[in-house]
């Protein structure tokens, strides 16, 4: 009998001590298993974080610097493209490099102004004489004078090795209140 209530207590202990490991399991070591790999995946996100910093730092080491460069940028996308259309300032450039060149500005024809492809355009057409030389300065000068503009057509006629004709070209702005995307 001695023997059978120590296999009993025996036992009864084996049980207590099993339901006593899985309720700590369950309730103590489980939870905090789920912390920790909270905290671990946590602790990853703000290396990864440190190392991105880092990186920028490096690789942006003077932020006067940066902050001189970004506006220079801003400064050539203005002039690139500005905000407004403004044909008249253009065409007060144009008139100037025209006279700088040695081509005769015979007229100006502005076109319709609306949207094409997100951006403000209009259309001018400017009817010039000049020979080979002067017109290719003239065009060259043009481009260099730090605006967008795209030439979209020459016609004429060259009579003595003088061409008189109209160049058809577009200028663009990034914004044109009140048009239409055309």
């Amino acid at each position: 009998m001695r023997a059978k209530q120590a296999r009993l207590r025996f036992f009864g202990m084996a049980a207590l001590a099993a339901v006593l490991g899985v309720s700590f399991y369950l309730l103590s070591y489980e939870p905090q298993s789920d912390a920790l790999r909270e905290k671990e995946a946590e602790a990853v996100s703000l290396r990864r974080a440190i190392a991105e910093a880092a990186a920028f730092r490096r690789s942006h080491p003077d932020p006067a610097k940066e902050a001189k460069k970004l506006a220079e940028r801003k400064r050539a996308v203005e002039r690139l493209l500005p905000t407004r259309l403004d044909a008249g300032a253009f065409l007060l450039e144009a008139e100037k490099r025209a006279a700088e060149s040695g081509v005769t500005l015979l007229g100006v024809a502005p076109g319709d102004a609306g949207m094409t492809g997100g951006f403000a355009a209009e259309k001018l057409r400017l009817s010039v004489r000049g020979d080979y030389f002067e017109l290719l300065d003239y065009l060259y000068a043009l481009e260099q004078q730090g605006r967008f503009v795209k030439i979209d057509a020459m016609h004429g006629k060259v009579e003595e090795g003088v061409f008189k004709g109209d160049i058809e070209l577009w200028i663009y702005a990034r914004a044109l209140e009140g048009k239409k995307e055309s």
